[in-house]
């Protein structure tokens, strides 16, 4: 792979693993804050919208960042998977699972109500993992260093 394109994937995993640090402090706040406890409902965007936005605007926030991380995740992926570096394929991939289930066990916590503790712990799991993986995948970018 080019140093430029590898160089380009290293920036984005970098970028990636201070958005999940901004994506842990607010989702704590949100946590902390105690959203409200609501009925469980079916899904549709204008629900969810309200949902969060009965929570506070933290909440709308740590949804929305999520979005964006999971588009952040899918581009990191394809980059991954075009690195042909086995190890950065197979981490990113991972992260990017990682963070999708993060971001759909998200939704059903918000769908719950914000009472389904199950789906809240899911989020949290897979958050550590994606965190992981990602520094992982940042590892395994770094330049081999050969000695003379």
């Amino acid at each position: 792979m080019a140093a430029k394109r590898t160089q380009g994937l290293r920036v984005m995993v970098i970028v990636l693993l201070a958005l999940l640090g901004l994506q842990y402090e607010f989702g704590m706040a949100v946590n902390i804050a105690n959203p409200p406890s609501l009925p469980a409902f079916g899904l549709s965007l204008n629900a969810v919208s309200n949902a969060l936005h009965q929570a506070g605007v933290v909440a709308v926030i740590h949804a929305s960042l999520g979005i964006w991380l999971v588009v952040f995740s899918v581009i990191n992926l394809i980059l991954s998977l075009r690195s042909g570096l086995r190890s950065v394929q197979v981490f990113g991939s991972l992260a990017f699972l990682a963070t999708l289930l993060a971001a759909i066990t998200g939704l059903l916590f918000t769908l719950s109500g914000f009472q389904n503790d199950g789906d809240s712990h899911g989020m949290a799991t897979n958050f550590l993992l994606s965190f992981t993986f990602y520094f992982l995948e940042l590892s395994f970018l770094k330049p081999i260093q050969l000695s003379s």
